[in-house]
């Protein structure tokens, strides 16, 4: 009996991809036992941009913290079957929402810059924007725990 392969989608909003960079060395470690069972479709640290459709996994990792990272997580979260949020980023928004935390003093200093960036009026946790269906907490993410939760899907 032969398994349709799981495609999966990686994807990195506002963040320092740091979860993404341990998430290379997790399959360099894993991709082996799991080329059975995923075709790694969007993964734009290792290949080349392609079309985001019909995934059955988006692991996503960063902040929403503008108007298009809001976009892209809808589009990601339209065209998936289960999105796991990956890094404290994007459970938490810290440490890359840290804006969140400005005095109303330095917000307003900055708030032509927000403006002009089309940022939004605070950072977000995916969350707070569409439907997760799990998270691995961590900065950069556990590996045991990513393993575990991944392959619950798999």
């Amino acid at each position: 009996m032969s398994h349709q392969k799981k495609r999966v989608g990686v994807f990195s909003l506002t963040c320092d991809e740091g979860c993404s960079i341990y998430l290379v060395e997790i399959f360099n470690k894993k991709l082996l036992e799991w080329l059975n069972k995923i075709e790694l479709v969007y993964f734009l640290s290792i290949k080349d941009k392609v079309k985001i459709a019909d995934l059955d996994i988006a692991l996503v990792e960063g902040v929403v913290s503008s108007q298009k990272d809001k976009e892209e997580l809808e589009k990601i979260r339209k065209n998936t079957k289960t999105l796991i949020a990956i890094g404290s980023c994007a459970i938490t928004t810290q440490p890359s929402g840290q804006r969140n935390n400005f005095s109303s003093e330095k917000l307003a200093s900055i708030k032509k810059d927000l403006e002009k960036f089309d940022y939004l009026p605070r950072c977000l946790s995916l969350e707070e924007v569409v439907k997760v269906d799990d998270k691995v907490l961590g900065c950069p993410i556990s590996e045991e725990n990513f393993i575990k939760v991944f392959e619950k899907y798999l």
